[in-house]
């Protein structure tokens, strides 16, 4: 039997059309492959993640150990913890920020409360307590007002309290924890805000500032002060120059009138 050698021999190349579908079948495998990868990961995270959040809300070892109450100035934890009424052991996440947020500032000395929760067992409540700018009588009973213009009682004992009275407000103009609309009132704390900004002692020279008819101010030195309506500034740094004067000079005002333009007039006691 003979042998025969081709030489040069030469494939014929496949078809075209052959190659272009097997190179479809096998990119759609692979990204098939694909897909079921990433369903299976993403199935495993839901319920990993469903575990998880099952289970840091019902294990005890997320229970409230701690509450920590920051700001505190005249008031007491305890105030604090009474209006939160949490129902303990409770698991520090089905604690309603917002909820418990809204309770505590539902007392009128509270100007804010912000609620951090600290896992595993540690909530933070900072509450910014309110300032009293003066203080106001309601039907024989001494409130103090914030620069905000909202009454809340006092906390602190009244001889302590050294602030400006504010007199010729209605009651009806004054709702505890509300912010007042009192047109008066708000001129009377426009007042002391300006009094505040300038240099010097006058706030604490100002006894009493009565807005019943006009603007009239009382110093500790029982000086009366009439005001006008308008520049206040102006006619505070007139008032602060004149007491001043007077003070250096060993003098006492009984009466000072601030509502004229460029000109301030004084009666001294005789």
């Amino acid at each position: 039997m003979r042998k025969y050698r081709i030489k040069n021999l030469r494939i014929a190349p496949r078809p075209k059309h052959l190659k272009g579908k097997r190179k479809r079948i096998k990119s759609l495998f692979k990204n098939t492959f694909r897909l079921l990868l990433i369903l299976a990961i993403v199935s495993s995270l839901g319920f990993m993640g469903k575990w998880f959040h099952e289970f840091i809300h019902t294990s005890s070892s997320f229970n409230i150990e701690e509450i920590d109450i920051q700001g505190l100035n005249r008031l007491k934890e305890k105030e604090i913890l009474n209006l939160l009424s949490l129902e303990l052991p409770q698991n520090i996440f089905y604690m309603d920020l917002k909820e418990a947020r809204e309770r505590i500032e539902t007392h009128p000395r509270i100007k804010e409360a912000i609620i951090h929760r600290r896992p595993p067992g540690r909530v933070i409540i900072r509450v910014r307590e309110r300032e009293p700018m003066a203080l106001i009588n309601r039907e024989g009973e001494f409130l103090g007002i914030d620069s905000s213009c909202v009454p809340f009682p006092l906390v602190e004992p009244l001889k302590g309290v050294d602030l400006p009275l504010i007199t010729g407000i209605e009651s009806g103009e004054i709702i505890i924890g509300e912010e007042s609309k009192s047109p008066n009132l708000r001129t009377a704390l426009d007042i002391l805000k300006t009094i505040l900004s300038l240099k010097g002692h006058l706030f604490s020279q100002i006894s009493e500032i009565n807005v019943l008819n006009g603007i009239i101010l009382y110093t500790i030195g029982a000086t009366r002060v009439r005001m006008g309506k308008e520049d206040f500034r102006d006619q505070l740094l007139n008032l602060q120059g004149v007491l001043i004067h007077l003070n250096q000079e060993k003098r006492r005002a009984e009466y000072i009138d601030l509502r004229f333009k460029n000109k301030v007039i004084v009666k001294e006691h005789e």
